[in-house]
């Protein structure tokens, strides 16, 4: 991640929840582990109408052959599903596959106030957008391109967001492939984290950001941490939200994650450093952990891979 990424996310994350309140309830939401089932093969009929993430019935005429994605947690799941070659432009903070930005036309450098004229060049079939300013969704949707507005925070949403892009592209047997594979490990994690009791699961401080912003309930990393067999200190407030340094040293929570020690190389110092944390258990113990940021923050296929780096920095011996 770039250095700007953290302030970035945050913007995003909170315009999420400024604006998009509720919007998670567009798609069904249903349990990770039925979707194998419910996902098919079968070939995609066009004109396809699809519901997105902000409750806007999108119209596809025909199969996208030429894909803006202003997401990269998009841009991975189309290039996991095979439909990759259709991407034409990316943002600069997308990283996954190796070398994507080297592999499409063009590459936009403002992901919350994409250059419109550029969009307008570029000729696309399809947009994909992340939560953002609906004036700027609104002003490219003027365009009379369909867009796609792509927000999902949970496991489940994640799901379906994959099996709805491969519908969009026709590539529905390879997102059910990404899907039974996600599962899998998903159900694999959870089996090791349920040999520990209740009692002896810990507390944990999730930090996206050294000034203290956080994951709270309703979020996909509350959910990992969930599902890791973590304890989120900071479950009882809502969404993505700046946390304080006290609240944070009452809870006593005994491992720390961070997401941001790519652009901070002394994030992990600064945090065991800070005025009174000292006596935090994470802190007395050395508990304070990196994790990949893209892994824990891009709700994309490799979102279980976040999952696992959790359950691992909670409980290295069960994931030796």
């Amino acid at each position: 991640m770039k250095k700007a990424l953290p302030l970035l996310l945050i913007m995003v994350l909170v315009l999420g929840i400024l604006t998009g309140c509720g919007t998670q309830t567009a798609k069904q939401a249903t349990d990770p582990t039925d979707q194998t089932n419910k996902v098919n093969s079968a070939q995609t009929n066009y004109p396809l109408t699809i519901k997105d993430d902000s409750g806007t019935e999108v119209s596809i005429p025909a199969k996208p052959e030429r894909i803006i994605c202003i997401l990269p947690s998009a841009t991975e799941t189309l290039f996991a599903i095979g439909a990759g070659n259709n991407v034409i432009a990316v943002t600069k903070y997308d990283n996954n596959p190796v070398n994507v930005q080297k592999k499409v036309e063009y590459v936009f450098q403002d992901t919350l106030n994409p250059n419109i004229e550029q969009i307008v060049k570029l000729k696309p079939d399809l947009i994909i957008l992340g939560e953002i300013s609906p004036t700027t969704t609104a002003a490219i949707r003027n365009l009379k391109i369909p867009v796609i507005v792509s927000n999902p925070q949970d496991l489940a949403n994640v799901y379906t967001t994959i099996k709805e892009f491969g519908k969009i592209t026709d590539t529905q047997a390879s997102a059910a492939k990404v899907i039974n594979s996600m599962q899998n490990e998903e159900r694999a994690i959870e089996k090791k984290v349920a040999l520990v009791k209740d009692t002896d699961r810990p507390k944990v401080w999730i930090e996206v950001d050294p000034t203290l912003y956080t994951a709270g309930s309703g979020t996909f990393m509350d959910e990992l941490v969930s599902k890791a067999g973590g304890i989120n200190i900071a479950a009882n407030v809502k969404g993505w939200v700046q946390y304080s340094s006290e609240k944070v040293m009452a809870a006593n929570p005994q491992v720390i994650l961070y997401t941001y020690g790519e652009y901070n190389v002394n994030a992990k110092q600064t945090i065991m450093k800070r005025p009174g944390w000292q006596d935090i258990n994470a802190v007395k113990n050395n508990r304070v952990v990196e994790l990949n940021s893209d892994l824990v923050t891009e709700p994309g296929p490799r979102i279980i891979d976040g999952m696992e780096s959790i359950a691992k920095a909670l409980y290295p011996s069960l994931f030796q």
